[in-house]
């Protein structure tokens, strides 16, 4: 069959013809790449012989040679598979962005080419396979020359150094003096290295200085709070200073070119992936988020009496005050008709209320169980803490803070609207409101189940909003900054300064997510529902404060059937039980993911929780009803 790789079609090209020499290169890669790759050695070998065997084979190798000799050979041994920005979301939208741009494949920047070949893993196992005679035939090819290996070790020395020098990232480590850094001089070190290779210990001196100096950075990410951007330049770094330590390898005897072809095939496979670049940089992101909840959650657990008697009390004045946020939700509705004050009104309602929660130390049962899942997840870390009684304590406060919730919410209701009605002559609302109050929650006659899910999911995400905001005041040493102020000190003073690094270190993150949740509950069904698609909040305590007035209002007009007041209570404990469940299934996956607890570990507790739910269901609900353990 013709081929694209004509060797007297390339030798009949002039010298300065350098489109017509990078179509033919392109051509010819393109010829040997679709194809798979158990043919492709086959092929390749009988390239290579054609040029042996060719009259002017020395000649063809040397335009190869010449053509892989322009300077853009540095760009690909110094950029390929490494970021192009600095920063993460820059890097994203690039990555995004590059597939759907046009670029000119010869024009006669060798990255570009070998970037629009679109390469895959297979490629670089392909190469990694390529018999030893053979990759030495073509290694005298593509072997960079020692100004190639100058000009890329310092250009990648000089990005590392630019990255770690930069000042939000020196602001992170110790505060020792920049100079001291293994960074500061590395471009002139690694310059010396490459041409005096005998001094390469001196490389591995100064890789293992900086490789320490990210290690401590690390450390002390994952102590005070990890960022996402930060997490993607100590990434970036490590690579750097890993693709100096490759290049430099091929001046050394020992050094196995092979290695490097298949980094660099390898690299242009990787670059263009939007998920391994997102997944690596929030990993611990994602895992200082879950121990930062996980330590809001081990307030949620009940472990003495008077613990028991404080969250039973917080749980009921919770519901007392979701009794009234029910009851601007109702007026909210009725006298506002414009979708977006609509949403605003109820976010706002939601929000003042759940603050108002937050700064009375009460519990909405509905907030805990995403808390109480890292907590858990945290425990399954420690071997010698008992799982199943984490868990067991977990779930028996929150039937406590749960029970509570609903008590408070339906008795407050119900005697807010016995004074309403003393005072107007009328409940506060009317029967058709009343009975579409309580027909709503109906389990399989509407659509309760699926909206108590969503509710979930929205319990859970202003978790995250929890965890993400007491990460960043971490990460920022927030509470120290307002605290010794002097700015702040000098306008406000030193006690009301000391009170808000009180406040910022004990209330703002649980405040931020009730704020998230207060929107999430008021805007997002609004928002929905103007793209025609029906949802609604099915929030336990709110749903409990409403059924409430419901309740009252068809018993003050006669209205009330035993089979409403079943079917509404029974709505109500399966939206408590989604509500719970949903939110507190994410954030344990979440929590499992993050730590690396492995799906084998997580299997095996979740069929020891199955079991202990078989035999022993009361000791999940009450304390001091476990029987096994008494045995």
């Amino acid at each position: 069959m013709p081929t694209p790789y004509q060797l007297d079609d390339l030798l009949a090209l002039p010298a300065a013809a350098s489109r017509g020499r990078a179509t033919w290169v392109y051509g010819a890669l393109r010829f040997f790449l679709d194809i798979p790759a158990a043919a492709r050695t086959e092929r390749l070998l009988q390239f290579t012989a054609e040029i042996d065997a060719h009259p002017r084979g020395g000649e063809v190798r040397g335009i190869l040679r010449e053509f892989w000799s322009h300077h853009s050979y540095i760009r690909v041994i110094s950029e390929a598979g490494l970021p192009d920005e600095v920063f993460l979301l820059r890097e994203l939208l690039a990555r995004a962005l590059r597939p759907l741009v046009p670029v000119d494949e010869v024009q006669g920047d060798l990255y570009i080419l070998l970037d629009s070949l679109n390469l895959r893993e297979e490629d670089a196992q392909w190469v990694a396979s390529l018999p030893d005679p053979f990759v030495d035939w073509w290694a005298d090819i593509f072997r960079p020359s020692p100004f190639s290996i100058l000009a890329s070790c310092k250009l990648l020395a000089l990005r590392a150094t630019n990255v770690a020098l930069a000042r939000d990232f020196l602001t992170v480590g110790s505060d020792e003096d920049v100079t001291k850094s293994g960074f500061f001089t590395l471009p002139g070190l690694v310059e010396h290295v490459v041409q005096n290779p005998e001094d390469f210990s001196q490389w591995e001196t100064r890789r293992e200085l900086c490789e320490a100096q990210l290690r401590e950075t690390t450390q002390l990410l994952e102590e005070r709070g990890a960022s996402a951007s930060m997490i993607f330049r100590v990434r970036l770094l490590r690579s750097l200073v890993w693709r100096i330590q490759q290049v430099l390898n091929l001046q050394r005897r020992d050094s196995d070119s092979r290695k490097f072809a298949v980094a660099i095939v390898h690299g242009f496979a990787s670059q263009r992936r939007i998920g391994s670049v997102v997944s690596a940089s929030t990993r611990r992101l994602a895992r200082s988020v879950v121990e930062k909840t996980g330590r809001v959650g081990k307030h949620y657990i009940a472990k003495n009496e008077s613990q028991w008697k404080m969250m039973g009390l917080g749980a009921i004045m919770a519901g007392v005050i979701t009794c009234f946020t029910a009851l601007f939700k109702y007026s909210i509705s009725a006298l506002i008709h414009a979708p977006f004050l609509v949403a605003i009104g109820h976010s706002l309602n939601y929000t003042v209320s759940f603050l108002l929660m937050q700064a009375g130390g009460f519990l909405l049962a509905s907030k805990m169980p995403a808390a109480t899942a890292a907590t858990l997840v945290d425990a399954m870390e420690d071997p010698e803490k008992d799982h199943m009684a984490s868990l067991q304590a977990i779930s028996q406060t929150q039937t406590l803070v749960t029970i509570g919730n609903l008590f408070g919410a339906v008795l407050a209701s119900i005697v807010v609207d016995r004074i309403w009605n003393a005072v107007a002559g009328h409940p506060f609302l009317t029967s058709e409101e009343a009975a579409h109050g309580v027909h709503m929650l109906f389990p399989f006659s509407s659509l309760t189940i699926p909206f108590a899910i969503v509710t979930g999911v929205f319990l859970w995400l202003s978790s995250l909003a929890t965890g993400w905001t007491a990460n960043y005041l971490a990460l920022t040493r927030m509470e120290s900054a307002i605290a010794n102020s002097l700015r702040i000190r000098r306008q406000l003073g030193a006690a009301p300064a000391n009170s808000i690094a009180h406040w910022v270190k004990h209330h703002a993150a649980g405040s931020a997510g009730y704020i998230v949740l207060g929107f999430l509950l008021g805007s997002v069904p609004i928002l929905f529902t103007l793209f025609g698609i029906p949802l609604e909040v099915r929030h336990v305590t709110l749903a409990s404060a409403s059924l409430g007035y419901a309740l009252d209002a068809l018993w003050l007009g006669g209205e009330l059937r035993r089979s409403d007041l079943i079917l509404s209570f029974a709505g109500i404990g399966l939206v408590g039980l989604l509500n719970i469940f949903t939110s507190f299934a994410l954030s344990f996956l979440l929590a499992v993911r993050a730590r690396d607890i492995g799906q084998v570990k997580a299997r095996r507790f979740l069929t020891e929780v199955g079991h202990k739910l078989v035999s022993h269901p009361v000791s999940f609900l009450l304390p001091g009803f476990d029987s096994s353990r008494d045995a």
